[in-house]
């Protein structure tokens, strides 16, 4: 089986590590990046995959020779997932998009049109669902009773290491955008689905956020957090049974229902993990298999419909707030909230601190309010 990956980032070669190392298949992986082709090159011979896998500076095209994949795994830039995961599917390939699988719920919305047309399986990532820890969770809290509440905390500390690299976040994609639709597919999982927001209070410039909501009248509570302390993965659900906890942090993590704690998953270092487990579902819908329901775009639908809600509150606030500390001294948190809202991830900290000293009064900030990627006018037009 031909195998594309489009991505030269971190979690590309994670995932194209995964694919080029499962047992009993033979097929070929080709890590597509147009930026990084040579650095991906590299990795592929110091992690000796050379057999299996190999880069290519373009994108995968779709004509009928050998070259041709059977399926397409999509982990580039957010802003770019639309257009290589629309080809692939045009052409009656297999996609596999990586969350967020696009930053608009139109487009998700289109790319579901265009599999329909085509009859290509479109799958979304959703990898927590495949993990055995919030399986055997859901399960136990399922056992006990009434739901009443749920909270979830979702915070990374500065450089994070994972699969032995350091994680390093897209600042041009909002906080909720990037966490969400690992959240909301989780959540839905445990019964607490139709999200309707309550509160959202913006902390550090964005970097952390608290939101309240509400599922069918039950409070659900929210705390997402980019460059924190450290990193926190904890879900705490309360039963009519007592309270639940599930603390991933350090997977598989541990389950403590009311003051016992258990080990999220003993079978972790003895079978397949979950981005293993996810991607040979999905190898298994290219191959003809119906595809797994926790592959389905509703759980992206989902997470972009909370997100969208999000949205409208966020930028009005970051406008007061930043009105507020015009002519202030740059801080971490001013630069946060300037780098996303201009949707530069790459911008350089001298570029981030003249456009400070360029907000010298309201007008300037309208201007560049106006011109952001998050304000309603730019993503009007981006959903054309």
């Amino acid at each position: 089986m031909n195998i594309s990956v489009v991505g030269g980032g971190r979690w590309a070669r994670t995932i194209a590590a995964v694919l080029g190392s499962m047992p009993g298949r033979s097929d070929r992986i080709t890590v597509h990046s147009r930026a990084n082709a040579a650095g991906i090159e590299d990795w592929v011979t110091e992690h000796g995959l050379g057999q299996r896998v190999t880069a290519a500076e373009a994108w995968p095209t779709f004509e009928a020779d050998n070259d041709r994949p059977n399926a397409v795994v999509i982990a580039n830039r957010a802003a770019d997932h639309f257009a290589a995961a629309a080809a692939a599917l045009r052409a009656r390939v297999p996609v596999l998009v990586e969350k967020p699988v696009c930053l608009r719920r139109s487009k998700i919305d289109d790319l579901r049109a265009i599999a329909d047309t085509s009859g290509a399986p479109f799958a979304a990532s959703h990898v927590f669902l495949f993990a055995r820890y919030f399986e055997t969770f859901a399960a136990t809290i399922a056992r006990l009773g009434k739901l009443r509440s749920l909270r979830f905390v979702w915070t990374d500390g500065i450089s994070d290491i994972r699969h032995g690299e350091t994680k390093i976040y897209d600042s041009a994609v909002p906080l909720f955008d990037d966490v969400l639709p690992h959240i909301v597919p989780m959540i839905g999982r445990l019964e607490f689905g139709n999200l309707l927001l309550d509160t959202l209070d913006v902390q550090r410039g964005g970097a952390r956020l608290e939101v309240q909501a509400r599922s069918e009248g039950r409070p659900v509570s929210l705390i997402i957090a980019r460059d924190d302390v450290s990193r926190q993965r904890r879900i705490e659900a309360v039963t009519e049974s007592g309270p639940a906890t599930l603390d991933f942090s350090n997977e598989p993590g541990l389950i403590d229902v009311s003051g016992i704690q258990e080990n999220g998953d003993p079978l972790w270092n003895s079978a397949p993990r979950p981005l293993a487990t996810m991607l040979s579902a999905f190898l298994a819908a290219a191959n003809g298999s119906p595809l797994d329901t926790r592959l389905s775009p509703n759980g992206a639908i989902a997470a972009s419909g909370l997100a969208d809600a999000l949205r409208g509150p966020y930028v009005a606030h970051q406008a007061d707030w930043l009105d507020k500390r015009l002519g202030q001294p740059l801080d971490s948190s001013l630069r946060y909230a300037l780098t996303e809202l201009s949707g530069d991830a790459g911008r350089t900290a001298d570029a981030v601190a003249k456009a400070w000293t360029a907000l010298d009064s309201r007008a300037s900030l309208r201007s560049f309010m106006e011109k952001s990627c998050l304000h309603p006018s730019q993503t009007a037009s981006n959903s054309d």
